[in-house]
């Protein structure tokens, strides 16, 4: 039986707003519950893991980070790939949007080292995808201890100034304290700049195994295999250490571990997660009525992730306001494969990226921590949609030929009585593919959750 109009546009917000777009038929599927559609998705049994035995380990990524350029391009091209396949063999796509979400909360740049090119896939596989329904705290202590983060914001060589080695040579840095505080965890306006020179300080020795560290006395690391962390005994700062109002005991890598805790269980933390996620699931400009809600439920769980997804969707606002928020490229992109059933040959990989790369959306590259914008601002100017229209049709040149439908028939299968009689109309009219299906992946319906 057909949805109706109402009914659609509630499945729609399920499969647009909250997951990775609408697969023909799908719509009708989850229409009579789209709500109880997410939460079943929430429960199913390893819903966010990648089993693929191609990619590497995490002590064989890490390995062979410490090798050359092309073995780091090779493997981060796997990654990508399995990423790829996992999202589009999802249902809705609902925690493969958190997976996103969180790893451009915790956002690396794969061109400044290869060591991030190599990593970044088993990071997003074995920290992001494993904790993303359970607990935020697990989820940061892993990333701040991955070599991907302590390369990308350069805590590797962080010596503790009365270290054991701090004294003869070397120093700390602050940018891993600094972001940890401000982008991942408290938001601005939380600490001060004593708090992040005294965080710098807890982070000092928190490295990572350089190949040609391996077996050498000097590099305090006995014992330590090619790549992995490895915590410095000799380079970390001794003594108490104070951090927003509470001192925290001498002590080796447990000093950090208790710090991370505190962070990802402070009231602020809760606050700032709950802002991101309104911001990025349901409008650019969120209210208190619709973060606190977010916010609690993170606070009330210690940080559960897959109860503060819930008061997510819980939210009225989720399924009352209008769909205004636009698509990132990279969604936009899935969603074209989604809606066709095809992605791009591994020979053509290039018809993926240089679209991203034109609209400055290439996973894994976002040259500063802060991850890529969420805002429609960064994506609706002139330029930008001019570009959409461009890469619209170069989606429908490679993979039209995917479907054999009308373009109003795709339209339909895809959104049912949620298409406007706008686009209806021109669908109606343009019967020919490769101008329906442009105009239909540049309609508003597909551009916007």
């Amino acid at each position: 039986m057909s949805l109706s109009a109402g009914q659609a546009n509630r499945a729609r917000i399920a499969l647009q707003r909250f997951g990775l777009g609408p697969t023909p038929g799908l719509m009708e599927k989850i229409g009579d519950d789209p709500l109880a559609a997410l939460k079943a998705e929430l429960d199913e049994p390893d819903v966010a893991l990648i089993s693929n035995k191609a990619l590497p380990s995490r002590a064989k990524a890490a390995r062979l980070s410490q090798t050359d350029f092309s073995t780091s391009e090779q493997i981060r091209q796997l990654e990508l790939d399995a990423r790829i396949d996992k999202h589009l063999s999802a249902r809705i796509g609902f925690v493969e949007r958190l997976v996103l979400f969180w790893s451009n909360h915790f956002s690396m740049s794969v061109n400044k080292d290869q060591v991030i090119r190599a990593t970044i896939g088993q990071l997003e596989r074995d920290v992001i995808r494993k904790n993303v329904l359970g607990k935020f705290a697990a989820m940061h202590r892993g990333v701040m201890r991955h070599p991907a983060m302590l390369r990308y914001l350069d805590n590797q060589d962080s010596k503790g100034p009365n270290s054991y080695r701090g004294q003869w040579s070397g120093g700390f840095n602050e940018n891993l304290a600094r972001e940890l505080m401000e982008l991942h965890t408290l938001g601005s306006g939380a600490y001060s700049e004593r708090d992040v020179t005294n965080m710098a300080l807890v982070l000092t020795g928190w490295s990572y195994i350089r190949s040609w560290e391996v077996g050498q006395e000097w590099a305090d690391a006995p014992g330590g295999k090619a790549g992995e962390f490895y915590f410095r005994e000799k380079w970390h700062e001794p003594g108490a250490i104070q951090l927003r109002g509470k001192s925290y005991p001498a002590g080796g890598i447990e000093q950090g571990e208790a710090v991370l805790t505190d962070l990802a269980r402070a009231p602020e933390t809760a606050q700032h997660i709950a802002f991101k996620l309104v911001r990025h699931f349901i409008t650019d400009e969120p209210t208190p009525e619709m973060v606190n809600p977010v916010a609690k439920a993170f606070r009330q769980s210690r940080g559960d992730l897959k109860q503060t997804a819930l008061a997510l969707i819980s939210l009225p606002a989720a399924w009352s306001l209008e769909h205004k928020k636009i698509r990132t490229p990279y969604e936009l992109t899935i969603a074209q494969y989604r809606a066709l059933g095809t992605r791009y040959a591994p020979d053509r990989r290039w018809v993926f990226t240089e679209p991203l790369r034109a609209m400055n959306h290439l996973p894994w590259e976002r040259p500063a921590p802060d991850g890529y914008s969420d805002e429609n601002y960064s994506w609706l100017d002139p330029d930008g949609m001019t570009i959409r229209l461009d890469t619209a049709q170069l989606a429908v040149w490679e993979y039209g030929a995917a479907s054999t439908a009308a373009p109003l028939a795709l339209a339909r299968s895809l959104y049912g009585e949620s298409l406007s009689g706008q686009t209806k109309s021109a669908l109606t009219w343009i019967t020919e593919k490769t101008p329906g299906y442009t105009v239909f992946f540049m309609s508003p319906e597909f551009q916007r959750r």
